[in-house]
C-alpha cells in the first residue's frame, strides 16, 4: 500500500516543461487600425510604423499604446480622410454646360496660388493683410486660414527661387 504522500506518476502525454505556443490575442485599441507592424532583425523589438506620416514607434505589449494614441490623435487632426470633408462645387465646361465635382480643400495648393497672383500681378507682399483680400479669399475658401506677409514672402522664395 502507498502512502497517501507520495505522487502517483500519470502518463497523459502532457509535459509540464513544455513551452506552451501562446495564442496570438487580437488587437483592442484601435490604434492598431491606423498602422503597420513592421518586420525587426531582432525578434525581440517590435516596430510599428503610422499610415499617414509613415513615422516609426515601438510596438512591444510592455510600451502599451499610449504614445501610438497620443501621435495618432496629432496625426488625424492634420488629415481629413472622411468623405464628409470633401466639397461639392460646379465646373464650367466648354459647352457651356456645368458638371458637378467634388473637391478636397488643400491649404498648400491654396498657398500656391496666393504666392502665383502675387508675383505675377506684381502685388505687394502687403496685400495679404488687406482687409479686403481677406474678406475675398474667405468667401472663395472659408476652410483657408489668414496668412501672414512673411510666411507669403517664404512661399514665394520657396515657389519661384529655383
Amino acid at each position: 500500500i502507498a502512502s497517501s504522500n507520495t505522487p502517483i506518476h500519470v502518463d497523459d502525454g502532457f509535459n509540464e516543461n513544455e513551452s506552451v505556443s501562446k495564442r496570438q490575442k487580437s488587437t483592442i485599441s484601435k490604434v492598431w487600425d491606423e498602422k503597420i507592424n513592421l518586420e525587426c532583425e531582432n525578434k525581440d523589438e517590435l516596430k510599428a510604423q503610422c499610415n499617414h506620416y509613415k513615422s516609426i514607434f515601438s510596438a512591444k505589449s510592455s510600451s502599451g499604446t499610449s504614445h501610438l494614441r497620443c501621435h495618432l490623435n496629432s496625426c488625424l487632426k492634420n488629415i481629413d480622410k472622411d468623405i464628409t470633408q470633401y466639397t461639392i462645387t460646379t465646373q464650367p465646361s466648354l459647352g457651356g454646360d456645368s458638371s458637378i465635382k467634388t473637391y478636397k480643400f488643400d491649404a498648400d495648393e491654396c498657398r500656391r496660388v496666393v504666392s502665383t497672383f502675387l508675383v505675377c500681378g506684381k502685388h505687394s507682399f502687403k496685400t495679404v493683410k488687406e482687409p479686403r483680400f481677406r474678406y475675398m479669399i474667405s468667401v472663395d475658401s472659408p476652410n483657408f486660414k489668414n496668412i501672414s506677409r512673411q510666411k507669403t514672402t517664404r512661399d514665394v522664395l520657396m515657389y519661384y527661387a529655383k
